[in-house]
């Protein structure tokens, strides 16, 4: 499903006038639509809330036959603007011609019932009667396919449907999300706290796999993917557990995700006759590898009590194809049940841990209060007080509260335990002057950083402890965290990489909890006045500036609760505007000290900084572009490069034997220009080679392999690119690449990833303007590899390496380079601000079938033979995170144990 921009808001559109929508107006006046498309789209990248454009691209893409990318066009014009009437009007179409004439037909009664003369006129083409009053809530349907889908749904009764057309017998999905609503029947609705729904049908049409389904519970909140299932329908038989379906007012059944052929489902719900019973389904439809026994724990809860619980979601697909706890393991708090909650077993395990362990470092904990919530302040510091590692002081500064009952809650706590210590500041300093207060009372080996109103779970410092001692050489060490409300829930895990001095730039990710050294702490000079706000964010980029990247280990776990509350970051990152500028200030202070050639500015969003060169840099580049024959790609990529600044820049041509007649004659005539190299290849197709050819006859000092179906969008990409080469740490730098419809092709490479274990693209097909999995998908940042469809390195460090390797004659070899370069001791980076439009070798053709397959196969081995282990720990992809997914859903079984899952030596 291509994805668009999420815009409801009904504003103004954006009149940007850039030079893309300039050169669009002008071939759209000459009647050539697909030019005039190609130019809106590279100006929507720029000013993507330009409403006009959206429709102008609509139009255009209709011209050109492209229907569907049309319909998406005018989607996202609609979603900006939804109660403007020719919008209306033109989706409303665009919606009717491509077979969803459900949602066509009321999109055009919303423009009717807003005075569109011309949609109500059209209206009756449809057969409709005019309407005189808005479309209701809930979208009309076709009584006759309604009355079709409900021969044989037992309990419940079709209501609504959409992107289904009734063929014959059959029904055929005419989009990629085709779905039918159900409701209950009047008195059938289930009383039993678990029934079994059994869903039958055959789907065809699918051949490129198999057919997978999904049903959706509507517990009076609409649908959301949180209340769904999805299931296998290659058998033709599904069954899914509902839970309290006394509670779910609605399902909702999807057949296939893709356009697909199916015949009229066929529905039923049964009853379980006993517990035995339900096991016995569950155990019989479940994965052979899965464990079910705290499923079925959870689910006899549910049967005992009759009530609901927030661990399992109200529908449970059970499926020999697809692992019962994949279904549902996107769900935060189901999985903290599973792989966050040891027992007493483990708590026995992790006593004999600290016991064991070689070095028992004291911790100081580092508290500023200030007009703490009492409750709020008791709750911190009584999850402090029960942490299972017994070595610990909490060492706390009040800043002068207002609140007197702040300091008497202080003064109980630390006559009840010697641990608490605290400070009553006579003035109130900020929370840099309090936090210093506090760090003068601790005499830990190493701080602990916390704010006066989060959590800690009580094995958080047994597990840093374990780190320490794995890492006895690190100075800060750091761990994932999530977000804890008012009603003691969890949610909005952030699952970390290992430290990433880049992604430094852009946000705080060490944040929460960090640890530090005392004495080096102590040695930078604590925290800084004139901070506020990022105060810990200073102190970690002048610790970093001490300890380097090897001093800050990252700690796979989630081992902090960030209370949620108003006015809290923890709840936007713009709640507090004074702590962005002083980040800026603090990532500004750190480029000074140490020469680095930047400057902070505002990111894309609240929260987040980016950051661009001081000054233009000058260093010979040349541009490597590899092509066979397709002038109608060669040309665009030229003329792009032609249009941003390419001083000093020269462009390498290597034709992989072209012999189509335009082809041959734009090289020949390209080729008299000053900066135009043209080599020659005519030998089979193999990326490495034809690349090491060119790169071996580049005068430049920097390489840009390039595809030659990408298009530059970023003016300054260039320019960038050589601030960061100008770096001796940087080996590579990578773009950020778009599809032409505006989502996410390429932004970083994570290896591990797809069919082969090698290696996959993050946040595929998210939408341009996404910020993605805290805002990754669009912060600069350091990766394992980027793609060689456009890729920035020196030279020298080029040739040092060997280059590409010719073994990998099409898949892999971009990855490969970049692993050699960061085993040279090298970073890749990506920087989101170098964008290019990417149409993705189209000039090639798919790696799925046949002989390619087969040789992708066979690269994919030899980088299994070379890289295994590197390939199976990407230190940048949480271990927490799904390898099979792009959208940072949550695995399973994470690939990281914590420390008393780990067999003690001896045992």
């Amino acid at each position: 499903m291509v994805l668009f921009r999420q815009n409801t808001r009904a504003a103004a559109p954006r009149r940007s006038r850039s030079k893309f929508r300039a050169e669009g107006d002008k071939a759209r006046e000459q009647r050539a639509w697909a030019k005039a498309a190609e130019h809106y789209r590279s100006h929507l990248l720029l000013a993507p809330d330009d409403t006009a454009i959206w429709v102008q691209l609509g139009h255009m893409l209709k011209e050109t036959g492209s229907h569907s990318d049309a319909l998406q066009a005018y989607r996202v014009a609609w979603q900006q603007a939804p109660e403007d009437v020719d919008i209306l009007l033109h989706f409303g179409h665009a919606l009717a011609s491509s077979g969803d004439l459900n949602n066509g037909l009321a999109r055009l009664r919303e423009a009717a019932s807003l005075g569109c003369s011309q949609a109500a006129q059209d209206l009756t083409i449809y057969g409709e009667q005019i309407i005189s009053s808005p479309s209701p809530a809930r979208e009309a349907v076709l009584p006759g396919t309604l009355a079709a889908l409900a021969t044989e749904t037992g309990d419940l009764v079709p209501v609504n449907y959409s992107s289904i057309i009734l063929r014959g017998n059959n029904y055929h999905a005419t989009g990629n999300d085709p779905w039918i609503e159900l409701d209950w029947k009047p008195t059938a609705r289930p009383q039993d706290a678990i029934v079994l729904l059994t869903i039958e049908m055959t789907v065809s049409g699918t051949a490129d796999k198999a057919p997978i389904g999904q049903v959706y519970a509507d517990m009076g909140e609409g649908f959301s993917e949180r209340n769904s299932a999805r299931f296998s329908l290659s058998s033709g038989k599904a069954q899914v557990l509902l839970l309290m379906p006394q509670h779910i007012t609605r399902l909702r059944l999807d057949p296939d995700q893709q356009q697909s052929t199916f015949s009229p489902p066929k529905l039923s719900i049964t009853q379980f006759a006993s517990a035995e019973d339900l096991a016995a389904t569950v155990k019989q439809h479940a994965h052979p590898d899965a464990d079910c026994s705290a499923l079925l724990r959870l689910l006899g809860e549910v049967s005992r009590n009759g009530q609901a619980t927030k661990l399992l979601p109200p529908v449970i697909a059970l499926d020999h194809e697809i692992d019962n706890h994949a279904n549902f393991s996107h769900d935060y708090n189901y999985w903290l049940y599973f792989n966050a909650n040891p027992d007493t077993g483990d708590y026995q395990k992790i006593r004999e841990i600290d016991r064991q362990l070689a070095i028992k470092p004291k911790f100081s904990f580092v508290m500023p209060t200030y007009n703490t919530p009492i409750d709020l302040l008791c709750e911190c510091l009584d999850s402090l007080l029960v942490q299972s590692y017994p070595d610990f002081e909490i060492c706390i500064a009040d800043d002068n509260s207002p609140n007197r009952d702040v300091v008497a809650t202080l003064e109980r706590y630390a006559a009840r335990d010697s641990r608490v210590k605290y400070v009553a500041r006579k003035t109130n300093g900020h929370i840099s002057a309090a936090s210093n207060s506090a760090l003068e009372l601790a005499s830990g080996d190493f701080v602990v950083l916390v704010d006066h109103d989060d959590l800690i779970p009580n094995y958080t410092l047994s597990v840093i402890a374990h780190y320490i001692n794995k890492h006895p050489d690190a100075d800060i060490f750091f761990s994932d965290e999530d977000k804890v409300n008012l009603h003691g829930d969890r949610l909005h895990p952030y699952f970390k990489g290992c430290f990433n001095k880049f992604l430094m730039y852009g946000q705080n990710m060490v944040s929460h909890i960090g640890v530090y050294r005392r004495t080096l702490v102590t040695k930078v000079g604590g925290f800084r006045m004139g901070l506020e706000g990022s105060q810990d964010y200073d102190l970690l980029l002048r610790c970093f500036e001490k300890c380097g990247d090897g001093g800050i280990v990252h700690i796979p776990h989630v081992l902090y609760n960030w209370r949620i509350l108003p006015g809290s970051t923890a709840m936007s990152a713009d709640q507090k505007s004074y702590a962005i500028t002083a980040a800026q200030s603090a990532i500004n202070g750190h480029f000074e000290r140490t020469g680095m050639p930047f400057r902070s500015t505002d990111g894309f969003a609240p929260g987040c900084t980016a950051i661009k060169p001081t000054r233009i840099f000058d260093t010979s580049v040349s541009i490597i572009i590899p092509t066979r024959n397709g002038l109608h790609l060669l040309k665009p990529c030229i003329d792009s490069i032609f249009q941003h600044d390419h001083a000093n820049v020269e462009i390498v041509i290597v034709d992989n034997g072209s012999d189509e007649a335009e082809t041959l004659a734009y090289l020949a005539d390209i080729a008299r220009s000053d900066n135009v190299t043209v080599v020659r290849d005519p030998g089979a197709f193999n990326f490495s080679r034809i690349n090491n050819l060119a790169a071996r006859a580049a005068k430049g000092d920097i390489l840009c392999f390039l595809n030659n179906d990408t298009e530059v969008v970023s003016a300054d990409w260039i320019n960038r690119a050589r601030a960061f080469l100008s770096l001796n740490e940087v080996g590579i730098v990578g773009a950020r690449l778009l599809f032409p419809d505006g989502t996410l092709q390429h932004f970083g490479i994570a290896l591990g990833m797809g069919a082969h274990r090698i290696a996959g693209h993050p946040h595929l097909s998210f939408e341009g303007t996404s910020p993605g999995y805290f805002g990754k998908a669009r912060l600069l940042q350091e990766f394992s590899a980027v793609t060689a469809a456009c890729m920035f390195i020196r030279k020298a460090d080029f040739t040092s390496v060997g280059g590409f390797d010719e073994e990998l004659s099409v898949a892999y070899n971009d990855i490969d380079l970049c692993l050699k370069i960061r085993e040279s001791g090298l970073k890749v980076l990506a920087d989101p601000d170098i964008t290019l439009i990417h149409k993705e070798s189209r000039s090639r053709g798919s790696d799925k079938e046949g002989s390619r397959a087969a040789r992708l196969a066979i690269e994919a081995k030899w980088m299994r033979d070379r890289w295994g282990e590197t390939l199976d720990n990407d230190p940048y992809y949480s271990p927490n995170i799904d390898l099979d997914r792009v959208d940072f859903a949550y695995a399973t079984k994470p690939r990281c144990p914590w420390p008393w899952e780990i067999d003690l030596p001896g045992a």
